[in-house]
């Protein structure tokens, strides 16, 4: 994978980077740290109110695990797109930039929602 000469150099896609980064890290740890499968061997998995019966839905730890996995692994993918993009269209690099950046605050606020009820 070729990077482009100036992707670097660029402030705003430095800029999106770094908060990329922060948002990784802080997401990560909010559930590698306040996540505890001691307590409660079940966790709260969905929430689903047109099922009859129970709302929420039960689940394993992993799942719970998994919403770190997925934070990594959209930042990562995020990363790699743009690179390959920012060569055909800047903008088009600097918008999924920007939109991974929302689903990162939207994953670790749906993380925080599911740890919470444990």
């Amino acid at each position: 994978m070729d990077l482009p000469k100036n992707y670097f150099h660029d402030r705003l896609i430095l800029v999106l980077l770094t908060l990329l980064s922060i948002l990784v890290v802080v997401g990560v740890s909010l559930v590698m740290l306040r996540f505890d499968p001691s307590r409660n061997p079940t966790t709260t998995a969905a929430y689903r109110p047109n099922i009859t019966g129970t709302q929420y839905q039960s689940g394993k730890p992993i799942d719970i695990y998994s919403m770190a996995i997925f934070m990594v692994f959209t930042s990562v993918a995020a990363l790699i797109l743009s690179i390959r993009t920012y060569r055909i269209r800047r903008f088009l690099a600097v918008f999924i930039l920007s939109s991974t950046v929302l689903l990162l605050i939207l994953s670790m606020i749906v993380a925080n929602a599911l740890i919470s009820l444990q």
